[in-house]
């Protein structure tokens, strides 16, 4: 997939809320690319692959490398399981990789892990942010995509008042 860049939108700390501010659009692609980070994740920590599970993206990219601790791996499988509801809730169906996540749950989460550390890495493609801060720093990324792109629709929520 060269010359595209697999993303978290860490849009908030709570996983489940960074979730709710997810447009239509990207709410419907991170299914599929939160599916191949933990992929990949699962690859770089020499674990077995899971029936119908994606193929690894890049087991070096930015993102799936920042995955470097426990904190970090729980706040993106609670984002994943996240995502499948969210989509469930909007959309009326389930993703095709909504399987995948209680599997992957069962598979990585550890209990009593506190996620103290959400310093991911920041991958943006045409955009800058002067903030170290990672919530910030995705929040102006996504006001920068909003005006970048057509469509920026909401099915059964409200833009999150930020991003208004």
């Amino acid at each position: 997939m060269p010359g595209s860049v697999v993303q978290l939108f860490i849009l908030d700390e709570n996983p489940r809320k960074a979730v709710i501010c997810l447009c239509d659009k990207h709410l419907r692609k991170m299914c599929l690319e939160n599916a191949q980070i933990l992929s990949s994740v699962m690859f770089n920590w020499h674990l077995p692959r899971l029936p119908a599970m994606p193929k690894p993206y890049n087991p070096q990219h930015p993102v799936i490398k920042k995955i470097d601790n426990q904190a970090k791996l729980n706040w993106v499988l609670i984002y994943n399981l996240a995502l499948h509801r969210e989509y469930v809730y909007r959309f009326g169906k389930p993703h095709a990789y909504s399987a995948l996540a209680p599997e992957y749950i069962r598979l990585l989460y550890r209990r009593g892990v506190a996620a103290d550390d959400l310093s991911f890495a920041l991958v943006f493609k045409d955009f800058s942010s002067a903030s170290s801060d990672t919530v910030t720093a995705y929040r102006q990324y996504y006001c920068y995509k909003k005006h970048a792109m057509k469509d920026f629709s909401y099915t059964k929520r409200t833009q999150p008042a930020w991003l208004i």
